[in-house]
């Protein structure tokens, strides 16, 4: 077995556990609920049915932001390996091609309820603004915007507002880009739904271990 077959083994045996501990626990804590509101409203149906309806969407909620905590880790970096070794490769050979497959692979991968980006958009110094799917509206507002030179006074994904579009409103989010203390562009997310703060820190730490050292390679050799 492979090094990267062995981890991920270990990962999903992890994440197995981790489902089983939840769901053991949910369960646990039920029986007592249950038979608190029992006990307090002995031999009427309704409060129970209303108590067991809302600790399920409670538990389904907490479970949906523990599947996503525990999700995005391991398999962010499994799935973005593509794009690294088709540079590696050469099969992407400039930042054009780099900026339409990581704006098709960040709407791809995350599609979560707490974290779903819908469209993406990628800009540098030196390039237009580059996407998977044209959305001629955002370049223009962005570029009226003058994000491009905003970003540079970012350190954070940030939110800029909403964002009206004819195929509708999203939630406009901008990730600057930059290696070490060097800037180089940055990335606009389109979103439906507010993004937050807890898990814009992942948009955070996705442009700082997969973004920018690409980012910075295509930069480089677009000067030589």
């Amino acid at each position: 077995m492979s090094r990267h077959g062995s981890y991920s083994y270990i990962y999903n045996v992890q994440r197995i556990i981790l489902l089983v501990f939840y769901t053991t626990t949910c369960i646990a804590i039920s029986i007592p609920l249950m038979k608190l509101v029992n006990s307090l409203w002995p031999g009427n149906l309704f409060p129970l049915i209303v108590t067991l309806i809302v600790y399920l969407l409670v538990v389904v909620v907490i479970g949906s932001f523990i599947h996503v905590i525990s999700f995005i880790p391991f398999n962010l970096a499994a799935s973005f390996d593509p794009i690294k070794n088709d540079i590696a490769s050469g099969e992407i050979v400039d930042i054009e091609q780099l900026g339409r497959r990581i704006t098709s692979f960040t709407v791809e991968f995350f599609d979560f309820s707490f974290l779903d980006i819908s469209h993406a958009f990628i800009q540098t110094a030196d390039s237009k603004l580059i996407s998977h799917k044209e959305m001629p509206n955002v370049a223009k507002v962005l570029e009226e915007f003058e994000m491009l030179d905003k970003s540079k006074q970012m350190e954070d994904v940030i939110r800029a507002g909403e964002f009206e579009t004819p195929q509708g409103s999203y939630q406009l989010y901008v990730l600057p880009i930059w290696f070490g203390s060097h800037w180089l562009g940055y990335m606009a997310l389109l979103s439906e739904k507010r993004i937050g703060h807890f898990f814009r820190r992942f948009l955070n730490e996705y442009e700082n271990n997969f973004l920018d050292d690409p980012v910075m390679f295509f930069v480089n050799s677009k000067k030589k």
